[in-house]
């Protein structure tokens, strides 16, 4: 009899470890959590047909600053003004591109690096379009819970990016 209890307790004490130690309880998979934090960047840069609380959580935070409001500085946004923001660049923008990635993984968090290139095709900021290529890059952290994204920091190169436009002489 001991021995038939005796695998039956190691299955639940590693289960306990497991849970304790939040092995079982949240996926801290540094690829999955690369892989979710790119699926973001596509859905903002390509503005493709994502249902994004697929990729968000529903209490999810930005810490952006802002490209279509340039008073407004860097604030906690919501995913409904996360979106409004994708709205406004992709009327903007076209042809859309990554010309280079970089990723780092650490548990939770990811960190990736980006440079970007889009035809400004649109008003934007003030701006009227231009018809010129604009290439910038950007850096955004996030921060991932059980495989959706509660928490991103964006910093991007804005005057780079306006000076290229032509709103920065």
């Amino acid at each position: 009899m001991i021995e038939r209890l005796i695998p039956f307790t190691l299955i639940i004490g590693f289960c306990l470890f497991g849970i304790a130690n939040g092995v079982i309880a949240q996926s801290n998979n540094p690829q999955e959590n690369k892989e979710i934090a790119m699926r973001a960047i596509d859905w903002w840069l390509s503005g493709a047909d994502i249902d994004p609380t697929t990729l968000f959580a529903s209490d999810y935070i930005s810490h952006l600053d802002s490209a279509t409001n340039p008073n407004q500085g860097r604030q906690k946004h919501s995913l409904k003004e996360v979106e409004a923001e994708i709205e406004k660049f992709h009327a903007a923008f076209k042809n859309v591109k990554i010309l280079n990635t970089i990723q780092v993984a650490e548990d939770n968090l990811v960190a990736t690096h980006v440079v970007i290139q889009a035809n400004h095709v649109g008003s934007f900021m003030g701006e009227p379009p231009t018809k010129k290529t604009v290439t910038y890059d950007a850096v955004e952290f996030v921060k991932i819970e059980d495989g959706k994204i509660i928490e991103t920091w964006v910093t991007w190169d804005k005057y780079g990016f306006l000076k290229q436009m032509g709103a920065l002489k």
